[in-house]
């Protein structure tokens, strides 16, 4: 007699089995991120000659071949890329819709009203030159104007400090993720190399590169041993098992964020030109260096102008006692020379009411036409929106159109970064359904797989069954 039955029926069982425990599996990690649907592919078992069939090979059942993991090269890279551009766009959505807060417009603290009321108190003096309430209004709303322009300032600083430290986390962030990479590359090479199957360890680095991806572009291509190899531009982040860590430095220039370099190149900053195109990180990069910078180089030039149109009026002018006297605002150090930008400032804490030059004739104290010169500068082209600078041929725009220019860019820009995140989310998530289409589980399929698998193992323990009833039945004839 041939046992063959209990062989065939006993391969069945343990493909069976294994089977189920595969689909079993795809059902716990429904929900997980990153897995990869996996399945066990069941393979006819090679057949063996049959003596009673005069040698013709006969079945011997089934068996596992491999347990192999669903994916999609492309579907992966297009999710990777797209990762890197939402992150990009994030980066730049967070860092805008904070320092709109800083140039929000009309606000009763804001800038607009405080140059208004600074103006205003000009034009006051220009009727009440002889009142000395009129005269301490003018230095009031001087020191409130400066104490505005000093705390938008320090908002924008502030906030660069911010993105600051977000890049520096970032790349230590980006140091950890190629560092665990590089431990992963060297497993599964370890687990392919001796034949095996690493479809886990698959899954978590794809994790991770996704990750990855999301703070700054990426490039890979897969070695044969499956580790693989990732740049960042033409740079090199990770070697089969070897990462190679990013590291921060200070900035060349006041006011911008940290420079970025590999530790192997410390003297090649990275940036757009050099392959630093998309991610948070890059994204952190633009907003630090190149948005807000400019929004406090144009607030510093308002300022500045500002300073010195009102300064050149005020010593043209004469005081309450018929003489000249000195700026209405100073830097920070209170010295007249230094150049005045938003941060730093302020008016004298020595000035006095009789100090402010409301007179053009210097026998007339009670004349204010000096006053009402500077009141009406409030209208008057002054500053180049080109250049952002005085503008001596009155072609340029008013103090007032050229913050309203800048309140509006600062607006237009943030809205944009608003919506570019907005659609770049959309894109990500129809590519990511696609792939989890593609790779991910189907509970529904897999639960039918699983009926199908177990109505398959219990075929085969009926298959024992019946073959121990045969060999009983034989025994017993033979006994």
């Amino acid at each position: 007699m041939s046992f063959m039955m209990l062989n065939i029926a006993g391969r069945s069982l343990s493909a069976q089995q294994l089977a189920m425990e595969v689909t079993g599996n795809n059902l716990a990690n429904a929900t997980t991120t990153g897995y990869h649907n996996e399945i066990a592919n069941l393979v006819e078992t090679p057949p063996i000659p049959s003596s009673q069939l005069n040698g013709s090979l006969q079945g011997q059942g089934v068996s596992v071949d491999a347990i192999t993991r669903a994916s999609n090269a492309f579907l992966a890279r297009s999710v990777r890329t797209q990762l890197g551009t939402t992150g990009y766009w994030q980066s730049m959505n967070t860092s805008l819709s904070q320092i709109q807060n800083v140039f929000q417009e009309p606000s009763a603290s804001g800038l607009s009203e405080a140059m208004g009321a600074f103006f205003n108190a000009w034009l006051t003096l220009s009727q009440t030159p002889s009142s000395l309430s009129a005269r301490q209004a003018v230095i009031d709303q001087g020191k409130n104007l400066a104490s505005t322009f000093n705390s938008m300032a320090n908002q924008i600083t502030g906030e660069i400090q911010n993105i600051n430290q977000s890049v520096v986390n970032t790349v230590q962030k980006i140091n950890t993720i190629t560092s665990q990479i590089a431990q992963l590359n060297q497993q599964i090479s370890a687990v392919t190399g001796a034949g095996g199957s690493a479809n886990t360890l698959l899954d978590q680095r794809g994790t991770l590169m996704n990750q990855l991806s999301q703070l700054v572009n990426i490039s890979y291509t897969v070695n044969p041993d499956q580790s693989v190899n990732i740049y960042l531009g033409s740079n090199a982040l990770v070697i089969n098992q070897t990462a190679h860590s990013l590291m921060t430095s200070a900035p060349t220039t006041a006011n911008s964020v940290d420079q970025i370099a590999f530790h192997d190149n410390p003297s090649q900053t990275l940036n757009a030109s050099n392959g630093l195109q998309n991610g948070e990180l890059a994204g952190l990069l633009t907003a630090g260096n190149q948005n807000l910078p400019g929004y406090l180089t144009s607030l510093d030039a308002l300022a500045g102008d500002l300073a010195s149109a009102v300064n050149a009026q005020q010593e043209a002018g004469y005081t309450l006692n018929s003489a000249t006297n000195g700026p209405i605002f100073f830097t920070s150090s209170l010295s007249s020379t230094a150049p005045v930008t938003a941060s730093t400032i302020q008016v004298s804490s020595t000035l006095t009411s009789q100090d402010v030059a409301a007179a053009q004739n210097p026998n007339a104290p009670g004349d204010g036409s000096n006053a009402l010169t500077i009141a009406n500068m409030i209208y008057q082209p002054e500053i180049s929106p080109t250049t952002g600078t005085l503008d001596p041929t009155s072609t340029g725009v008013t103090f007032n159109q050229f913050y309203t220019n800048l309140v509006g860019q600062v607006g237009n820009d943030g809205q944009q970064a608003s919506n570019q995140f907005t659609s770049a989310q959309n894109t990500l998530n129809s590519l990511q359904n696609a792939q989890e289409s593609a790779t991910g589980v189907d509970v529904n399929e897999q639960s039918a797989q699983l009926i199908q698998e177990q109505q398959s193992y219990q075929a085969a323990t009926q298959l024992v069954s019946v073959e121990q009833s045969t060999m009983a039945s034989l025994l017993a004839a033979v006994s």
